[in-house]
C-alpha cells in the first residue's frame, strides 16, 4: 500500500549530498515565502501541511527506532512493529540529518500562513439570508469585496463522513460582477423564489486582498465551520 505521507521533491531529487539537499530545501522555502507575499495562501498552506505531516511522521519513526535500539539491547532477532504499512516511510541518512532543520523552516512557514489567515478571518463576515433552513442542503454564497465586486459561489450539501474538513468542502465560483445593490437584491429574490430549498449565505470581506488561491481558503473554511456548527454534520 502506498504511504499517505508524500516525500517532498527537494528531499528526493539530485545528488545524495547533505549540503545540496539543504540548499534545495532552503530555496524551496524561500519560493513559498515569495508565494505568500504574492497572495497565494491556498497552495502554500496545502503544501506546508502536507510537508509537515511527512516530516513529523519521519521524525517520530526515527526517534522510535533510536529508542528501540537502546531498549532492545542484545535481545537477538526480536522484531518490533510500530506502524502500519500505510504509515511506513522510507528512511535515509540524509533525511535523518535534515529533518530537524526542515521542521523548523516549515513550522515558520506555517506560522506565516496563520498570521495571514487571521488577518483575513477577522475581516470576514457571513450570515444567513432570511431564516436559517431547517435541513442541510446545497446553497449559494454571495461575497461582497472591499473593491466593490460581488462574487457568487455554489456549494453542494456536505456529506457526513465524506466532508470531514474544510479542505473537502468546495465553493464553486459561478460569476463575478460589479457590486450593485439593486442587482444584488434582485438576484437574491430570484433564488429565494425558484430555489426555496437552498441555503443562502451573504458575506463580506472588509480588506482588499486576492480572492482566488488566497482568501478563498479562509472563506471556504469559514462557511464550512458555519454550516457544521448550525447543522451538526
Amino acid at each position: 500500500m502506498q504511504s499517505k505521507y508524500k516525500l517532498p521533491d527537494w528531499a528526493n531529487e539530485g545528488p545524495e549530498d547533505l549540503e545540496y539537499r539543504t540548499y534545495m530545501m532552503l530555496a524551496h522555502v524561500k519560493s513559498l515565502k515569495k508565494d505568500l507575499v504574492n497572495e497565494k495562501l491556498l497552495p502554500v498552506l496545502f503544501e506546508v501541511d502536507t510537508t509537515l505531516d511527512y516530516l513529523y511522521r519521519y521524525d517520530a519513526i526515527k526517534m522510535t527506532e533510536e529508542d528501540t535500539k537502546i531498549t532492545a539491547g542484545d535481545w537477538g532477532p526480536l522484531n518490533f512493529v510500530f506502524s502500519t504499512e500505510e504509515e511506513t516511510i522510507e528512511q535515509s541518512q540524509l533525511m535523518d540529518k535534515l529533518v530537524d532543520s526542515a521542521i523548523d523552516k516549515f513550522e515558520d512557514l506555517h506560522s506565516m500562513c496563520r498570521e495571514i489567515w487571521r488577518e483575513i478571518e477577522v475581516n470576514l463576515k457571513a450570515g444567513y439570508i432570511s431564516d436559517k433552513k431547517y435541513f442541510l442542503a446545497d446553497g449559494f454564497v454571495f461575497l461582497k469585496t472591499k473593491n466593490n465586486k460581488l462574487l457568487i459561489y455554489y456549494f453542494n450539501k456536505p456529506v457526513k463522513n465524506f466532508t470531514s474538513s474544510w479542505k473537502d468542502f468546495k465553493l464553486q465560483h459561478i460569476k463575478t460582477q460589479d457590486w450593485n445593490q439593486d442587482d444584488y437584491f434582485e438576484s437574491l429574490e430570484e433564488i429565494v423564489e425558484k430555489k426555496s430549498d437552498k441555503i443562502i449565505i451573504k458575506s463580506e470581506l472588509l480588506i482588499d486582498v486576492t480572492i482566488d488561491n488566497h482568501a478563498i481558503a479562509v472563506i471556504n473554511s469559514f462557511i464550512f465551520s458555519m454550516l457544521r456548527r448550525d447543522y451538526s454534520f
